[in-house]
């Protein structure tokens, strides 16, 4: 059986990503929601870079382990697979729209933030070098935004 893709982009694949991707997992594992990957990946990552210590420690107090996880470059093959792509900031979404096809941009590329309930908040702040209680912020920011997306019909879409 083909698995629908999600694929998550931030910066690093140090902090943010890697909390999202290992949050939305724990959550579609709780929903048992069965038939999708989940992927991350950095526009600028240094590649098998362990997630940041306060990243792994805030996943953790929230029932995620992302101990194990080591940061990817976000390349061609990623955006290509993936069905629902979820970035951080607008830069990561105007660069990843430079190859995806038009047809498939308004469909598939969307960010994060948009599916929260704060139509204040465009962009999910990186909290890289910051104390473990902005990592704890922006962790639960990006709970609420997952929840958004999985009650949206783009992500709806994909469940099998």
């Amino acid at each position: 059986m083909m698995l629908a893709e999600i694929l998550i982009v931030c910066t690093g694949n140090i902090c943010r990503s890697p909390m999202a991707e290992g949050l939305l997992r724990h959550m579609l594992a709780m929903q048992q929601l069965n038939g999708l990957a989940v992927r991350s990946a950095g526009t600028h990552a240094m590649d098998g870079r362990p997630a940041e210590p306060h990243a792994v420690a805030a996943a953790l107090e929230m029932g995620v382990n992302i101990r194990e996880h080591a940061a990817r470059s976000l390349d061609r093959e990623m955006v290509a697979r993936a069905e629902l792509i979820l970035v951080m900031e607008q830069g990561h979404a105007d660069l990843i729209a430079r190859v995806l096809p038009p047809e498939r941009r308004a469909q598939c590329l969307h960010l994060l933030a948009a599916f929260g309930p704060r139509s204040d908040i465009r962009e999910i702040a990186d909290p890289y070098g910051q104390p473990l209680d902005a990592y704890r912020d922006c962790l639960v920011l990006m709970q609420t935004c997952l929840n958004g997306v999985l009650a949206h019909d783009t992500a709806l879409r994909l469940l099998p």
